[in-house]
């Protein structure tokens, strides 16, 4: 019985990452972009071919949804309240190896 118990435990401790929020995916509900051009303005922007064409565009729709501030502090790695049209609030913060390993796929 404890066997199980124990198996279950690490069975849910492997997949908590599975059940973590999506930054990306909330940022991009929030901003109205695509959430390959969040992670062009947050990650590393020259991975991206499109980037000479559309980051300039997009920049500056991602910081008029979400506020110069909140932009500067997210940058930073501090977490920030945002709402969407909706009125949900998201508490994101950006987590920089995540974003270059979804950047490199």
């Amino acid at each position: 019985m404890k066997g199980k118990i124990a198996l279950i435990a690490l069975a849910m401790a492997v997949a908590a990452p599975a059940w973590a929020a999506d930054p990306v995916g909330d940022l991009s509900k929030i901003t109205g972009l695509s959430e390959r051009k969040v992670t062009m303005i947050v990650g590393n922007r020259t991975a991206f071919a499109e980037y000479p064409y559309t980051y300039d565009r997009a920049y500056k729709k991602f910081v008029a949804a979400i506020g110069k501030d909140n932009y500067d502090r997210l940058m930073d790695g501090e977490a920030v309240a945002l709402h969407d049209d909706a009125g949900n609030e998201y508490l994101v913060q950006i987590d920089r190896e995540t974003l270059q390993e979804r950047s490199a796929l």
